[in-house]
C-alpha cells in the first residue's frame, strides 16, 4: 500500500510519463484510435482511486497496464450484451501515408484473438514479464505463455504471407 502524501504525490506524478506506452497498447488491444484515448482516460481515473491500493510503487506501470486491460474486456463484455460487434470494422487515417510494415502487423495484430493480442501487446510490446502479463489478464502463467506462443507463430504465419 502507499504510504503517506508524499509518496502518493510522486506517484501521480509519474502517470503523465506512462501514458504513450498506455496508448499505445490501448490502441492495439481495442484497434480503435478513440476508444484508446477513451480507455487510457478511464485507467488514470480508475488508477486515481485506488492509488492507496498499489502495494509495489516500482511496478507502476504493470498496474496501469493491468487496470487498463481489465478495463478493455470488462467493457467489451458490456457492449457485447447490448449489441454484437464486428470485429473487422476499422477507421482509417487519411492524413498520413503508414508504413506498409506497421500497417502489415497491425492487420496481423487485429486477426489474432483478442486475448492473445491482448497478451502479446502487454508482454513483447508493453515490456511486462509473463507474471506481470497473467496478473494483468488475470490467468495463468502458463496460459500467458501458451497464448504468447500462440500469438506468435500466428503473426509469423500472416507476416511471412505478406
Amino acid at each position: 500500500m502507499v504510504e503517506g502524501e508524499a509518496s502518493r504525490e510522486r506517484l501521480l506524478a509519474e502517470f503523465p510519463e506512462h501514458g504513450p506506452v498506455l496508448l499505445a497498447a490501448a490502441r492495439l488491444i481495442t484497434l480503435h484510435q478513440a476508444e484508446a484515448e477513451d480507455l487510457v482516460q478511464t485507467t488514470f481515473e480508475i488508477a486515481l482511486r485506488r492509488i492507496d491500493t498499489l502495494r509495489e510503487p516500482r511496478a507502476l506501470r504493470a498496474w496501469l497496464l493491468k487496470i487498463q486491460t481489465r478495463e478493455a474486456f470488462r467493457t467489451v463484455r458490456r457492449l457485447r450484451r447490448l449489441a454484437p460487434l464486428d470485429g473487422h470494422v476499422r477507421e482509417i487515417d487519411m492524413g498520413r501515408q503508414p508504413d506498409v510494415r506497421q500497417a502489415d502487423m497491425r492487420e496481423a495484430l487485429a486477426a489474432l484473438p483478442r486475448r492473445t493480442r491482448a497478451a502479446v501487446v502487454l508482454h513483447h510490446l508493453a515490456g511486462l514479464s509473463v507474471r506481470e502479463t497473467a496478473e494483468a489478464l488475470d490467468v495463468s502463467e502458463n496460459t500467458i505463455k501458451s497464448q504468447l506462443k500462440t500469438g506468435l507463430v500466428r503473426l509469423r504465419e500472416a507476416l511471412r504471407d505478406e
